[in-house]
């Protein structure tokens, strides 16, 4: 027992009697009770932070509203797809793309569109401009109100080029009126 003490014991002294000598380099040094602590972060850190919820959120909030965009246009192109498979008035037809419109502008500027203005805003947001999508504007408006005007092939293979090129060139149009003030600034 005593033995287990000496050899436990006397290292500690001979450690501590060693420290303390006069050729010591480090016996002047004093190590702090405690280390300096890293709460609070510095300021620059919280607006990292704050930053850096700020880009997370609006990332999360373009990509919901860029996913909630394509689900419209694949719920109206499989729309389209279930009334080509019946026979469907042209008027029909036209509901779908009123429909469509209906998800990108408010409904005060579409929803009143018939006859000739119809025909006007479906050109104007048409990829083609120069070529008219439904035959001319008369023919497009008799075949509105016609209650026999059946849909043909080329109704369908224009209506789903229209929607599928639609918000496409609904952003091209956005911009080039951004453009387009800026011009009238200068």
């Amino acid at each position: 027992m005593v033995l287990l003490i000496i050899i436990l014991v006397l290292p500690y002294h001979y450690w501590s009697n060693l420290m303390s000598t006069p050729n010591n380099p480090f016996e002047q040094i004093i190590i702090p009770s405690s280390a300096p602590s890293a709460w609070p972060p510095a300021p620059i850190y919280w607006l990292i932070l704050v930053l850096l919820i700020v880009v997370i959120g609006l990332t999360v909030f373009l990509i919901k509203r860029h996913l909630k965009k394509q689900k419209i246009i694949k719920q109206a192109l499989s729309t389209l797809i279930q009334l080509q498979q019946k026979q469907v008035t042209f008027a029909q037809l036209n509901q779908l793309l009123k429909g469509v419109a209906l998800q990108y502008y408010p409904r005060e500027q579409v929803a009143s569109l018939s006859g000739q203005a119809w025909f006007m805003f479906i050109q104007q947001h048409s990829k083609q401009k120069s070529q008219l999508l439904f035959e001319d504007k008369s023919t497009f408006c008799k075949r509105l109100y016609q209650q026999d005007s059946f849909c043909t092939e080329q109704d369908f293979i224009t209506a789903k080029q229209w929607i599928a090129e639609f918000p496409a060139q609904l952003i091209q149009q956005q911009k080039q009126l951004k453009t387009g003030k800026k011009n009238v600034r200068v």
